[in-house]
């Protein structure tokens, strides 16, 4: 009897090392299935074609932002760099607000719209400085396609620097509080004991 309960702790260990080896293998099986199905599921069939970036059709000048008063015209220049017509275009802006809370979308048209290989087109808008401090090209649109446009983005025309107003500069002197040669208390001619 006594042989029999040395016996019994041996075989409950072999068969608690045996059920951790199958549920480990268990589930480093199934990781594995899951890694494989979703390579497959997410692979794209036309990988190579889609990841290709599309040539840019046009190239998009940004100028800095003229001021005006108080407001600042936002605009540039769009080119044509493509050997086909562009027809329809317009360009929508992504504008900063000062506060820095949100951005807002605006959708500016191109004047020509329709640009022929080579040829340049304008687009411009006007804004109160006080409510946005930025902007920037988002998207190219054309009418006549589905897709956006493909651009690139080049500076455009600088801002001119400010004038200062011309005319003498003013200089005002501030009075003195105390006249020159007494702003010492302790001196040779009045000596004073310091305790």
């Amino acid at each position: 009897m006594n042989n029999r309960l040395r016996k019994l702790p041996s075989l409950a260990q072999a068969t608690a090392i045996i059920c951790a080896v199958v549920a480990t293998f268990g589930l480093f099986a199934g990781y594995l299935m899951l890694q494989k199905r979703n390579s497959v599921q997410f692979a794209s069939p036309h990988r190579d074609v889609a990841s290709a970036p599309a040539l840019p059709q046009a190239q998009i000048s940004e100028d800095e932002a003229m001021l005006r008063g108080t407001n600042a015209i936002i605009g540039g220049a769009v080119r044509n760099i493509s050997t086909e017509k562009l027809q329809g275009l317009s360009i929508e802006i992504e504008l900063m607000r000062r506060d820095g809370t949100a951005t807002e979308s605006r959708t500016l048209e191109v004047s020509p719209g329709d640009l022929a290989p080579g040829e340049t087109g304008r687009y411009s808008l006007s804004l109160p400085t006080r409510q946005w401090i930025g902007a920037r090209v988002t998207t190219l649109q054309s009418s006549v396609r589905e897709a956006a446009v493909a651009f690139k983005s080049t500076p455009g025309a600088r801002r001119p620097p400010e004038r200062v107003p011309q005319g003498q500069p003013t200089v005002t002197k501030a009075p003195r509080t105390a006249p020159r040669g007494e702003e010492f208390i302790n001196t040779p001619d009045n000596p004073t004991t310091i305790r």
